[in-house]
């Protein structure tokens, strides 16, 4: 029996070495809980920094292809905090739907408090491809002082092109896409050749108060056409200044038939998911820095009415 006494003892030391240790521990573990108990107010009131800028688009039906131009989209918000806006299901006839999930997501914006709100909306059409990630859509916008331009919009050879456009988040943005969609219907004798575009380039012809809001930017900052069907390069049958460039922002394709839209966009979407370090580079390493800067220092507002 008396050998017994002494594993005994060994366990009891063993014990009070480990005391200390659990002491620690539970100490440790009453801590851990009165911080869970007790929220941080330091850490609620660090909020993630307000987004200036929504994109917005559209998609429905079975084009894998325009899926994948999501993406690069997708890709895009994610790395600088956009929140993405998709309609999925048409509400409108045809071509009326972009500017029907627009005004959606504007009436969404102005009815929160003026801190909390998006301050523009960024459409891009589902036939468009991001080919830069790097490039943030701010670098477009018009500098804070200059408080009423409310779209910005391109041209190429058919006139304004309303595939890609920044809208900003206000009453006048309400105005102008409700009159565009309502134009076929209180002018029915028109013939809208590109019903969309037609009917928001005759609204804004024929008021002063829409187009003096409305600048027209160079095609290629944020709606640039292909070049060479396999994207290697300048198609040198279309004007240079009408074509995307390694570093540009995104690549749209207007006017593509349903039936060659893999063969047409395919090319440029292997060269975005493949991230090509040429086509992707850094905001400092392209021309958009210097020529905002400059188109903006330059910029004239044109009275109401001229």
């Amino acid at each position: 029996m008396k050998q017994a006494r002494y594993p005994v003892r060994n366990r009891r030391r063993r014990l009070k070495a480990a005391a200390p240790l659990i002491l620690a521990l539970l100490g440790i573990f009453s801590l851990l809980r009165l911080f869970s108990i007790y929220p941080n107010h330091h850490a609620q009131e660090i909020e993630p920094p307000q987004p200036v800028v929504g994109k917005v688009s559209m998609i429905y039906g079975n084009h894998s292809i325009y899926e994948r131009g999501l993406e690069t989209h997708r890709e895009h918000s994610r790395r600088h905090g956009y929140p993405l806006i998709v309609l999925r299901r048409p509400i409108l006839d045809g071509v009326w739907n972009k500017y029907a999930i627009l005004l959606s997501a504007l009436l969404e914006e102005l009815q929160k408090p003026p801190h909390k709100r998006l301050q523009w909306l960024f459409w891009a059409d589902g036939d468009t491809v991001l080919m830069n990630p790097n490039i943030p859509l701010e670098i477009f916008l018009p500098p804070p002082h200059i408080k009423d331009v409310h779209m910005l919009l391109t041209k190429d050879w058919n006139g304004m092109n309303n595939g890609v456009f920044p809208i900003r988040v206000h009453p006048w943005s309400v105005e102008l896409l409700s009159s565009a969609i309502a134009y076929p219907r209180l002018h029915p004798e028109v013939d809208l050749y590109w019903p969309d575009q037609s009917a928001l380039q005759n609204v804004l012809d024929g008021s002063p108060y829409f187009s003096s809001s409305v600048v027209y930017c160079p095609l290629r900052w944020f709606n640039a056409y292909m070049g060479k069907p396999d994207g290697s390069g300048l198609n040198p049958d279309s004007p240079k200044y009408l074509q995307i460039h390694p570093g540009d922002l995104l690549v749209h394709f207007p006017g593509t038939p349903p039936d060659h839209l893999n063969t047409t966009i395919g090319p440029y979407l292997d060269i975005a998911e493949s991230h090509r370090a040429h086509w992707e580079l850094p905001l400092e390493s392209t021309g958009y820095v210097e020529e905002t800067r400059r188109f903006w220092e330059d910029f004239r507002p044109s009275p109401l009415g001229a």
